[in-house]
């Protein structure tokens, strides 16, 4: 998302830098107003046209696939914390990352959520408010358009449809013909919508500091149309010109409409006595369509494709158990993967690593593999799972037990955590974790008793590596701390305290088995 917003900002950017150097100086005025409307579309889906140098924007280069391990029950003893998942090198570091960006994210969407809730509030009771001075006050017609006549004081402005003139000044005839023209061009020609558009964007998009400078652009374009269009009726340049200035003390229109004194600047007024040349102007909206085409190559995405035809280079790494890994066919202890897989010489962006997974081998091991692989920059990886070849027995386990005694997670390709179809955060994870292992019996939903409740995990080929890690992390944390609680409560001891293999810690695991399955046992 982040992707997008800047590559989208960026094209905008120099959507607005081709009008500025090439078009705005032309009187190619409807030409430009196309063009701007049309580079503002252009920008906001140029990131997802499937053409283009650019990294894919839909997939992050930090996105993996996860492993499918078909289990019955994860226990590492390597797992005895969250933490204990991750090298030792880059524990503490994971674990602060994971904690700063749980609070950051819910936070800076929660002031977006803010800030986009009030903009929005403003411009329905802007919008509302336009459509009560139109149906409040007297109105006459003119050529065909509504012309509403309000008792504040302000200059003659236009929203949609309507014109909006001061009662008083327009009873004693001094608003001329030319005003009135002026804002009939912009009512006959819909400039309110392109203005709404902009708007509308802003309200949803107001951290883009482009936007702002897009829509007085725009403005600035619909009153040279409205300019020209007067002056092309035979109005004279120095009485016109005189009219503007005499409006520019008025009260300036609303924020949402087109004002008469808007903008009015020495540009302004040299824009109508310009001599512009055909063949000069026909040229610059020749480039038009060039600068597009760079526009899509340069901000297009690439399709993401893991079986790119860059990527030539492959990798077997296969995990046969908690102590056997093949790594191109050679079997290597895992004590002696990182050296060995170190000492290959690979280039991150061409290389495929195909990964299988047996069904025996200890979560504790892929996650250690995992974090080596990350180390050395491989995130190309094709995780395959070794599964048993009687596809019955695969849905043994779940077709024996009662649907309340799983809790199924997934975790889609947008970072989303959905338990049991409903979507939830990474923040709640926990505490829903722990309302499931804990329920013995109590709610209809949920599991019988902590023995018998099972977390059932899924992800898809895109998941991201680090949110998957981070819910990993978090189921953990909770069957650990529930072991402690139990431990300090029978024994008044820590867990960990616990001599391995003795009865009091064996007690305490039979008490809160981690039962833990990574896909659907039931996938073929």
């Amino acid at each position: 998302m982040i992707s997008y917003l800047i590559y989208s900002t960026i094209c905008m950017g120099f959507v607005l830098l081709f009008y500025h150097f090439v078009l705005a100086r032309e009187k190619t005025y409807q030409t430009n107003r196309w063009y701007l409307l049309g580079g503002l579309l252009f920008s906001l889906i140029v990131p997802f046209m499937p053409f283009g140098i650019s990294d894919s924007l839909l997939t992050f280069s930090g996105n993996t696939e996860v492993p499918q391990i078909l289990s019955e029950v994860i226990e590492s003893p390597n797992s005895e914390t969250a933490s204990q998942f991750h090298a030792n090198s880059t524990r503490n570091s994971s674990v602060s990352h994971t904690s700063y960006f749980e609070w950051l994210t819910p936070f800076l969407l929660y002031c977006y959520g803010i800030v986009t809730l009030l903009l929005s509030f403003r411009m329905i009771r802007q919008l509302y408010r336009m459509q009560r001075k139109s149906m409040k006050n007297p109105a006459i017609s003119f050529k065909g358009h509504k012309v509403v006549l309000v008792g504040e004081e302000v200059v003659p402005h236009t929203f949609w449809k309507t014109i909006f003139v001061n009662q008083e000044q327009y009873k004693n005839h001094e608003i001329s013909e030319e005003v009135m023209v002026h804002e009939l061009i912009h009512a006959e020609q819909n400039h309110s919508f392109d203005v709404l558009i902009i708007e509308i964007l802003k309200t949803i998009l107001w951290f883009n500091p482009v936007l702002y400078f897009y829509k007085t652009v725009i403005q600035v374009n619909h009153e040279y149309i409205a300019d020209d269009k007067v002056l092309s009726n035979g109005a004279d340049i120095v009485d016109y010109q005189t009219l503007l200035l005499k409006m520019r003390a008025g009260k300036s229109a609303h924020y949402l409409s087109t004002g008469l004194n808007f903008n009015i600047t020495k540009k302004r007024f040299k824009m109508m006595t310009l001599q512009s040349s055909r063949a000069r102007s026909s040229f610059k909206i020749a480039l038009i369509v060039p600068f597009f085409l760079i526009l899509g190559i340069t901000f297009g995405c690439e399709p993401a494709n893991i079986e790119d035809d860059n990527l030539t280079d492959s990798i077997s790494l296969e995990l046969v158990d908690s102590e056997t890994i093949k790594l191109n066919g050679k079997t290597v202890s895992s004590s002696k993967f990182e050296a060995a897989f170190s000492d290959l010489i690979i280039d991150p962006k061409r290389t495929i690593i195909d990964l299988k997974v047996h069904k025996n081998t200890t979560m504790g091991l892929v996650t250690d593999v995992q974090e080596i692989l990350r180390e050395n920059g491989t995130l190309k990886i094709n995780y395959t799972t070794v599964e048993p070849n009687d596809a019955e027995a695969k849905e043994v386990w779940r077709s024996k037990l009662k649907s309340r005694n799983i809790l199924d997670l997934q975790i889609n390709e947008e970072a989303e955590v959905i338990v049991n179809q409903d979507v939830t955060s990474l923040s709640s994870l926990s505490k829903l974790v722990k309302k499931f292992i804990t329920n013995n019996g109590e709610a209809a939903g949920l599991s019988e008793n902590p023995e018998k409740a099972i977390i059932a995990i899924k992800t898809v080929k895109r998941t991201p590596h680090d949110t998957y890690i981070s819910a990993i992390d978090k189921i953990l944390g909770v069957y650990d701390e529930l072991r402690n609680q139990a431990s300090m409560e029978l024994f008044d001891k820590p867990y960990k305290a616990l001599e391995e293999g003795s009865e009091k810690r064996n007690k305490i695991k039979n008490l809160y088995p981690k039962r833990i399955s990574i896909t659907d046992p039931s996938r073929s």
